[in-house]
């Protein structure tokens, strides 16, 4: 990371940048925007005038909802059309596309509010250990440990693959905070992962890190603001 006036980065601008990566949308900290360029540059902007989490959500949350509104009236479409021409060969793929509509819409349901913070946290943590297991294709071992670290709570995720071997680690770690249909049962898109958690996230200015242990262990942590465990 590099700054045009050769001036040090400040901690808020190097968590912004790294935010905007680890979910290749935009993310505010502070006064500070940041947006991705590519996997692995960002640009940074100081914005005095866009302070406030409230503001910055209803804007990422209408925007991002809205795009997501495009693409479940073309999943519709598409599944509709498929059901009309669809003979026995095709009935697995209408069912697919059925599956992520239903997905689509409850991320819609999601973005739709800011859940309170004491509601979402645990869910949160659930969400990233659903997203190893499906990303990993499944699991040998699997521990979570919580430690305080100022004013976050900071949840770790451990996660071990069944099947290292056959997993490209580096892949998954930088999937898991985007959105990734995946199959559910019997469909594809019920649940997608953590990404459905971005919003929320990003209003109560929490952070996502995602790193590789040695060869075989993919690591999440969960910073979760914690004001009640706050130092100040």
């Amino acid at each position: 990371m590099e700054c045009g006036d050769r001036a040090s980065l400040d901690r808020d601008v190097l968590v912004a940048a790294g935010q905007a990566l680890t979910w290749q949308s935009p993310f505010m900290l502070g006064s500070v925007l940041a947006v991705p360029l590519t996997r692995a540059s960002a640009a940074t902007f100081d914005h005095p005038e866009l302070v406030g989490a409230d503001r910055w959500h209803d804007r990422f949350g209408r925007g991002f909802a809205h795009q997501m509104a495009i693409e479940l009236s073309i999943a519709s479409v598409t599944a509709e059309l498929v059901g009309e021409a669809a003979g026995p060969q095709l009935a697995e793929d209408a069912g697919m596309l059925v599956s992520a509509i239903t997905g689509l819409a409850q991320l819609l349901q999601d973005l739709g509010g800011v859940r309170r913070p004491e509601e979402c946290k645990s869910m949160i943590v659930a969400d990233t250990r659903r997203t190893h297991d499906v990303l990993l294709g499944g699991l040998s071992d699997q521990k979570v440990s919580v430690r305080r670290d100022g004013a976050f709570a900071v949840h770790t995720v451990r996660s071990v693959p069944r099947r290292p071997e056959r997993c490209d680690l580096d892949g998954v770690r930088a999937r898991v905070g985007l959105p990734w249909p995946t199959q559910v049962g019997d469909g594809i898109g019920e649940d997608l992962g953590l990404a459905r958690w971005r919003a929320t996230m990003q209003a109560h200015r929490h952070q996502v890190w995602s790193r590789l242990e040695g060869r075989n262990t993919l690591v999440t942590e969960l910073w979760l603001r914690d004001p009640a465990g706050a130092a100040g």
